[in-house]
């Protein structure tokens, strides 16, 4: 814990406990988009102090979320005692600490060096967010095994006489959890994610998109993994839309990614339904699968549907479906880390032989959204490489990081996890879906296939779906923060300015939007 000490009495006195307590100011589609815009027209550098400035504010707040989230008693596992989480918890202070300590971005050049730090707290904020997928899924793996081995219950698995399984009380729990604090992720990434693009590539991550032409490149993009997971041609998708120039006010990377997420696990789902040994075989489920077209897959359809209220994408595949008692673990953090057995195949040896051969095992961590992306277009290869290695660099000589050994290098995409085990997909791209007042449903029919529902709320004035305050966890902080600050060495921190603390928080004070809003019914 002597990282995490440091870190906190590098701070003002007194100011993670105010941050605790704050709200986060939530901006609707329209407030972001506009914004952006108005950066981007200007054709002024000294535009992006407005964003940098707000960000600047805000992002302690957020971070303190996530921090007094990682420090709550919500989970029915200490998780909080892992030296793993441990290190995170630093993390979060380091860069709470980073922040406030660098002036208010207001001129040209400060903001430069505040967006310097971005890029560092966006690579950060990844690797943290990977490490702790990881080091929950090995902490259940470990603490399963023990049960299976000393053949005894504890609070998260008991046998139902089919096998170990885990306790739906703790199942809720821990989806809560991480519910709320993959959503505060999810959030405090799109911030810092929408800067870097206005800043790096002159572009919105918020604007007019066009759902067809996102669908058409998730298509593309699920179909060449299915491809190269089966070794053949993943299924076609047959595409039906009443309006094909339909367009909202929406984040390209959310849309594309939940698309994907369905179209990836309607492909799986398919191939291991229709596959036997390699080769397609009829079922009786299609009107596709006939004696002249007996070599194809059932094609998947997606329908696109322009609604007063709601742009809804469906998905349908006749993959087999899900028997009713598995439907509420395909949003579940546990069960989702091995998701085929969500399914019902016919091709179970073949399956898990694929699965064997060709999924690593580092698979079962999940990389929740990443935003934004560095330009390279103007680069040289050489230029690309050494910006690549320096960003590694920083990241591996921070202390608190160095427990994670080697995450760094698994930070990948949501396009570079293969076709199956991938993690938490379905979970946190119902997340994506809400954050601005849309949802995401599945609903499945055993034996014949699963249809999903993707709603893009059309009402771009709602406010982000980010969790309130709870007032528990900001004492369950008070008391951490107060055991650090009544140890001796608690006096460093008197080195802190007074006045920086002050002006900081009477920052804060300042654009705080009283508007509020609910998650949509």
């Amino acid at each position: 814990m002597n990282q995490t000490k440091a870190a906190l009495h590098a701070l003002p006195s007194g100011l993670i406990n105010r941050l605790c307590r704050s709200k986060a100011t939530r901006l609707s589609l329209k407030q972001m988009y506009t914004l952006g815009r108005h950066v981007l027209e200007s054709k002024s550098q000294g535009a992006l102090a407005i964003p940098a400035v707000f960000l600047h504010q805000e992002l302690p707040i957020r971070l303190s979320h996530a921090l007094k989230m990682l420090n709550s008693n919500s989970l029915p596992i200490n998780m909080t005692d892992m030296p793993n989480f441990q290190s995170i918890f630093a993390s979060y202070l380091e860069d709470i600490s980073m922040i406030t300590q660098m002036p208010k971005p207001s001129t040209p050049q400060l903001e430069e060096e505040f967006t310097a730090l971005l890029r560092n707290l966006e690579q950060r904020h990844k690797i943290k967010i990977l490490a702790i997928s990881k080091g929950f899924r090995d902490l259940m793996d470990n603490v399963q095994r023990q049960c299976i081995e000393q053949d005894t219950h504890n609070s998260l698995f008991y046998h139902n006489g089919k096998g170990w399984t885990i306790d739906p009380q703790a199942d809720r729990a821990i989806q809560t959890f991480f519910n709320r604090f993959y959503t505060i992720n999810l959030g405090t990434r799109l911030l810092i994610g929408e800067h870097l693009a206005l800043h790096d590539r002159g572009l919105n991550l918020v604007q007019r998109v066009n759902p067809l032409a996102i669908s058409k490149r998730a298509i593309r993009d699920a179909q060449k993994v299915c491809a190269a997971h089966y070794g053949q041609s993943a299924p076609s998708v047959l595409i039906h839309t009443p309006n094909p120039d339909i367009s909202t006010t929406y984040v390209d990377e959310f849309l594309h990614r939940n698309i994907y997420e369905l179209l990836k696990n309607a492909m799986r789902a398919t191939c291991e339904t229709h596959l036997n040994n390699g080769s397609p075989v009829s079922l009786g489920l299609s009107s596709s699968s006939t004696s002249s077209s007996r070599s194809k897959l059932p094609p998947i359809k997606l329908v696109l549907v322009d609604g007063g209220e709601d742009v809804t994408i469906k998905i349908s595949d006749e993959g087999g479906g899900m028997a009713l008692s598995e439907m509420d673990k395909i949003w579940s953090y546990v069960h989702s880390g091995d998701s085929s057995s969500l399914r019902q195949s016919s091709s179970s040896n073949t399956a898990a032989r694929i699965q064997e051969q060709e999924i690593p095992k580092t698979t079962t961590t999940t990389t929740p959204f990443q935003p934004s992306a560095p330009n390279t277009s103007a680069l040289l290869t050489s230029d690309v490489l050494s910006t690549k290695t320096e960003s590694r660099n920083v990241l591996r000589t921070a202390d608190s990081m160095t427990v994670m050994g080697g995450l760094a290098s698994e930070a990948k995409d949501y396009l570079d996890l293969p076709l199956n085990g991938s993690g938490h997909g379905l979970p946190l791209a119902r997340l994506i879906a809400r954050y601005f007042g849309g949802d995401l449903s599945l609903i499945s029919m055993e034996g014949y296939g699963t249809d999903s529902y993707l709603s893009l709320f059309r009402d771009d004035d709602h406010l982000e779906n980010f969790p309130e305050v709870d007032e528990e966890m900001a004492v369950e902080i008070d008391v951490f923060v107060n055991e650090f600050m009544d140890e001796p060495s608690s006096s460093s921190s008197s080195s802190s300015s007074p006045q920086a603390e002050y002006e900081y928080l009477n920052n804060l004070e300042q654009q705080r939007p009283s508007t509020s809003t609910s998650p949509r019914k």
